[in-house]
């Protein structure tokens, strides 16, 4: 092999391994952003459950507020 084929052997490699570098690049891009899609959903959901949580734990009280008012004033 001379040193010209040689050159020209490298440069090949270093095209085709710099494109399967640049196609990883995109699969990488595309994965995080499916994942972030997923994640900030997945947020959203979480969200939404903790607000019905504490909607639900203030209902809770004002109940229990009551039964306690109406049990005081059944106990005088």
């Amino acid at each position: 092999m001379t040193a010209e084929e040689l050159i020209q052997e490298t440069k090949e490699s270093i095209e085709f391994n710099t494109k399967k570098v640049e196609i990883l690049d995109k699969d990488i891009e595309k994965i995080k952003s499916e994942a972030t899609k997923k994640i900030e959903k997945l947020q959203y959901d979480r969200n939404m459950i903790v607000g019905q949580i504490v909607k639900d734990q203030g209902g809770v009280e004002k109940l229990e507020k009551l039964i306690n008012a109406e049990n005081k004033i059944e106990s005088k």
